[in-house]
């Protein structure tokens, strides 16, 4: 039987393609980057994220640790010793002299990663149970295992480049030069092009219902919601990152990214940027 019926032409439907500038900090699709200088870019992506996503009024101005990081007015720390702060720390991202991963999924000629992407677990999930009374240390909280399940498919999991816990272990899941997608901005809307432009860090945080919300909910994270330990390597983690990257990455979150966007995630819960800065003052003190 001919393709051709009565000599009606078939036209394969192609996907609409993104719009040239897409999100609340405005991510352009032409320049791979989000709309204003790297300070910019930081003080609207990290707008503090409330329950359910709700975002609060963004940043003024970033604090005295990032500021001058993001406006070019302090230079990378010395390679060696970052290295020696990682092994003495007991940890291990797959060394500071391999390259980071390239936008495009991995094209050569595209710019390499820009962006530290914080993201919390939300596991695990505790219902209408109570926390844990010792949240920081209890070893269910902390374990890695919900993360890299046995024979899930590779394509998918692990779902982040690297896994913070609130004692401070960390574990890769990809390696940061894999070009890798883990909000909704990347595999819904841009698509390939920003496949690879983020690095991606997820931190553990668990979860309950809120019986205020009617139905299945995660909506209650944890008062704080980042441990000590989890903000001061966290830190280190992003000055490590930056080294690798050969530049100073702007930091970002899950929910500020995918603002807007159907089925946005709500994470980090309760991040205070306050906290991360002087825990980042303290560690880029430690390292001259």
């Amino acid at each position: 039987m001919s393709l051709l019926l009565a000599g009606v032409l078939f036209q394969v439907v192609q996907p609409a393609p993104p719009p040239p500038v897409v999100g609340l900090c405005r991510f352009e699709i032409a320049t791979l980057s989000f709309a204003g200088s790297p300070s910019e870019q930081a003080r609207c992506l990290m707008t503090p994220v409330g329950k359910r996503g709700a975002l609060g009024p963004a940043h003024k101005r970033l604090p005295k640790g990032l500021a001058p990081l993001l406006e070019g007015r302090r230079a990378l720390p010395d390679k060696s010793r970052v290295a020696g702060l990682l092994a003495a720390e007991n940890i291990d991202i797959g060394g500071l002299d391999e390259p980071v991963s390239r936008a495009r999924d991995g094209d050569p000629a595209a710019p390499l990663a820009r962006y530290f992407v914080i993201h919390d677990t939300s596991t695990p999930y505790y219902a209408d149970e109570p926390f844990p009374a010792d949240i920081d240390g209890d070893a269910k909280v902390n374990s890695f295992a919900y993360y890299f399940p046995a024979n899930a498919d590779p394509e998918k999991f692990p779902v982040a480049h690297l896994f913070l816990n609130r004692i401070g272990q960390v574990l890769v899941g990809q390696p940061l030069s894999r070009p890798w997608r883990a909000t909704k901005l990347e595999t819904r809307v841009i698509g390939l092009p920003a496949k690879g432009l983020f690095l991606h860090v997820e931190t553990v945080m668990p979860r309950r219902r809120d019986p205020a919300i009617e139905g299945w909910n995660d909506a209650i994270a944890p008062k704080p919601g980042f441990s000590r330990t989890q903000y001061d390597r966290l830190a280190l983690l992003y000055i490590a990152l930056s080294v690798r990257a050969g530049a100073w990455l702007i930091p970002a979150q899950h929910a500020t990214i995918d603002h807007g966007l159907p089925q946005a995630h709500d994470d980090p819960q309760n991040f205070r940027l306050k906290d991360f800065d002087k825990a980042l003052r303290r560690r880029l003190r430690s390292l001259g």
